[in-house]
């Protein structure tokens, strides 16, 4: 049974969210820091558009027209889906709230899942990172099959305030990622923030300094052969 209209506009309608409501679904509308958009069933209603628990004066079809829009969202093609459970939910949330992050990224890598948290802000893309300064960076492996190319980073500051529940991760064409929870009429939509975490390299003060590669001493490498 879906949720009352009062139960989502005391839920959702904090900080003046926009809610729409058409026939059995709602969907709210992030007006923050995170990009998330919240699908659900509810009973049924008129289409309406809320600002807050305040009803706004837009019209049926633009209501209509603007559901219509969210659908499309949710029914392109998928590139890959997997399933994390709420353990390792519960890890990366808190590897984001040490690392002070701002994204996390989902990539495959000889077909398993791998997961990449990072703090974009402190550092600069045409950089790489010195290893002793690397704490930006988490890296998380799974043992997760997914024979899919794919790579899609998400807002650090939407994916936590996503259940702490086992979750279904759709990765949609189209960039936007479809999460659902197990058991649950509600979804959510994050938008693709095409970002990757620096390149972690170690640095040495001998490096260019005190090595070099000289061949063997009486070996021309021109006409040199291991078949001696």
């Amino acid at each position: 049974m879906g949720l009352t209209q009062n139960t989502i506009l005391k839920t959702y309608g904090l900080g003046n969210r926009h809610i729409l409501f058409t026939g059995i679904n709602f969907v709210v509308f992030s007006n923050d820091a995170t990009d998330m958009i919240v699908r659900g069933r509810c009973e049924k209603q008129k289409s309406a558009l809320y600002s807050g628990q305040s009803l706004t004066n837009v019209e049926k079809k633009d209501c209509d027209a603007l559901w219509s829009k969210i659908k499309e969202l949710s029914i392109t093609r998928a590139n890959t889906s997997f399933t994390l459970s709420s353990l390792v939910i519960q890890k990366l949330k808190k590897a984001i709230t040490d690392l002070n992050a701002t994204h996390i990224r989902f990539y495959n890598e000889e077909s398993k899942l791998k997961i990449v948290v990072f703090d974009y802000i402190k550092f600069h893309n045409g950089y790489r990172l010195p290893r002793k300064v690397s704490q930006i960076v988490r890296y998380h492996e799974t043992l997760i099959n997914v024979m899919s190319d794919f790579s899609v980073s998400l807002l650090a500051s939407s994916f936590t305030r996503l259940p702490t529940e086992e979750l279904n991760f759709r990765i949609g064409e189209n960039g936007i990622t479809q999460i659902t929870v197990e058991k649950s009429e509600t979804s959510y939509l994050l938008r693709n923030q095409k970002l990757i975490e620096p390149m972690t390299v170690f640095h040495s003060t001998q490096v260019g300094r005190n090595i070099c590669f000289v061949f063997a001493p009486k070996l021309n490498p021109l006409t040199a052969s291991t078949n001696q």
